[in-house]
């Protein structure tokens, strides 16, 4: 193999690892925004049965009244 040879193998794989570095950091940006969704999902959850147990709450004591 000559130098010329190696430089353009050299080029190739420098090449290479920076479109993989750019890859996993996008990955690693997606796995972030995923994180993210799910948080906010959990949350939105824990709200709606807040919510839910509170009008178990006012139909049980509109319930206990009307009786």
């Amino acid at each position: 193999m000559n130098n010329s040879d190696e430089e353009n193998l050299i080029g190739f794989i420098a090449g290479a690892v920076e479109t993989i570095r750019e890859d996993v950091a996008t990955i690693r940006g997606e796995m972030a925004n995923k994180s993210q969704l799910e948080a906010s999902t959990t949350a939105i959850r824990g709200d709606i049965e807040q919510v839910h147990l509170r009008m178990d709450s006012i139909e049980h004591a509109v319930s206990s009244r009307i009786e």
